[in-house]
């Protein structure tokens, strides 16, 4: 790819990310002010755009490290923003069924995009995510010790 082609390519992404990081806003502007109660998730890293933002509506309510530990495919360290709520602190711990890594993860189709593999959700994940932190429901099927019979 020439210079040319290579700026106007890094100048398309910075007015996509520009026009839905302004939406982002619009829509946390929108949830506070109607009362609304809203849970957003977005990757994690010191690198990521929403952690670099300084004039980001708010920091993120928690960050899990390890989704591992609840079931995930995958270890990505996640950010959490709970709006007009507070998430509770359970301790669901599961050993998840497969595991992956982002480096055997199959990219996405075009630059700028994460690929879908990347972007699932396992669905122990989800459910574990749920009862802990959104309705505080203790399960019977996890284990209830971070270092009981995990590894």
């Amino acid at each position: 790819m020439g210079i040319k082609k290579k700026t106007e390519c890094i100048l398309e992404r910075s007015k996509n990310r520009e026009y839905f990081y302004s939406l982002l806003i619009k829509l946390f502007c929108i949830v506070q002010m109607k009362g609304l109660r809203m849970i957003v998730e977005n990757p994690y890293s010191g690198q990521h755009y929403l952690i670099l933002a300084q004039n980001f509506v708010m920091p993120p309510t928690m960050i899990d490290h390890n989704r591992q530990m609840r079931g995930d495919y995958f270890k990505k360290p996640t950010a959490f923003w709970f709006v007009n709520c507070s998430p509770t602190f359970g301790q669901s711990f599961q050993k998840p069924v497969e595991t992956k890594t982002v480096f055997t993860a199959k990219g996405a189709s075009r630059a700028g995009l994460c690929s879908e593999e990347r972007s699932l959700i396992h669905p122990n994940y989800a459910r574990n995510f749920i009862c802990d932190f959104v309705i505080g429901r203790q399960q019977k099927n996890t284990i209830p010790d971070m270092f009981a019979n995990y590894s």
